[in-house]
């Protein structure tokens, strides 16, 4: 019975457009973490390049 609720619960939501994503369940590096900061405009290009460096210095 839980099985149907389950089956029919993913069929409605892909229905409605959602989308799994699922690379969301891997865990992201500090690189990539980064790069989508820059991505969003979270920081700037200066920023950016500022914490790629101290982030290799650091590996």
């Amino acid at each position: 019975m839980i099985l149907w609720f389950v089956l029919i619960g993913i069929l409605v939501y892909f229905l409605v457009g959602g989308d799994w994503n699922l690379n969301s369940f891997q865990r992201k590096s500090a690189g990539n973490h980064l790069d989508e900061r820059l991505a969003k405009g979270e920081i700037s290009i200066e920023e950016y390049q500022k914490l790629k460096t101290t982030l290799k210095e650091n590996e």
